[in-house]
């Protein structure tokens, strides 16, 4: 069972996510209703998240914002940064898990193609702790159709997801392209390997592909991707990724 297992147990009540991790932090949110395309830039690198002011369409999950945005700690764990010139958004890894995503609406053979940059530091370890999580709905049997007021932004909740799947970075380069379980999470190795830490790379990925490897019973066809983001374990070790033009497209 993953570290997640705790965090996903709570958000799968009824619908998956009916508030039961959220920050503490006014509930009075602007009205925000999340846009469909063919081409949806989920992160360009510029954006800025402080303590009760995240950008919209946006939610965090699984910590408090005090925690997370204490200004007291040493570490920042999410945070604007520059490395080689290139501007992203650098997620370190705490004492506690926590999932940062941007709500997404759109049909997942609309958008198949997810691409990004991102510069991994060195890690101890099999896994790398922060990855990328996608979050989709409606191919499960059990899932009631989606009205377009869920897709409203709720900066307190994840948007409704029934499967999950996280692609990381691991210790070696040649689990590139594998598909593992990790409890109620599937995770594919995008990349790997020391030799290639602490410098940027462009990666794509045709989440299409890896999600009927994942789930072959299920009808693509159906499926929504719900949000994009990025998950930081809390296994032992410390490790961060800045990423950067994180992008779904077709």
């Amino acid at each position: 069972m993953t570290r997640l297992s705790s965090l996903i147990v709570c958000l799968a009540l009824p619908f998956f996510l009916q508030g039961c991790l959220t920050q503490s932090q006014s509930s009075a949110q602007p009205t925000y209703k999340i846009g469909t395309g063919s081409r949806i830039d989920v992160l360009d690198g510029r954006e800025q998240f402080h303590k009760n002011r995240i950008p919209r369409g946006w939610t965090l999950s699984g910590i408090d914002m005090d925690d997370i945005f204490d200004p007291h700690k040493k570490v920042r764990h999410i945070m604007q940064t520059r490395k080689d010139g290139q501007q992203g958004l650098h997620i370190q890894n705490m004492e506690r898990e926590f999932i940062l995503a941007r709500y997404t609406n759109t049909r997942l053979l609309v958008t198949p193609y997810l691409s990004w940059y991102w510069n991994v530091s060195e890690h101890t370890g099999q896994r790398h702790p922060v990855r990328l999580l996608i979050g989709f709905y409606g191919a499960d049997a059990q899932s009631t159709p989606l009205s377009q007021n869920q897709f409203i932004w709720d900066s307190e909740k994840l948007p409704p997801f029934d499967r999950l799947l996280a692609i990381g970075f691991d210790d070696l380069a040649l689990k590139r392209a594998n598909l593992y379980t990790m409890g109620n999470i599937k995770y594919y190795v995008q990349r790997g390997g020391i030799e290639q830490t602490n410098q940027w790379y462009f990666e794509a990925a045709d989440l299409s592909l890896i999600y009927q490897r994942a789930w072959p019973d299920d009808a693509s066809a159906n499926v929504f991707v719900t949000f994009v983001g990025f998950w930081a374990d809390n296994a032992p070790g410390i490790g961060g990724i800045t990423f950067s033009k994180v992008q779904l497209s077709r």
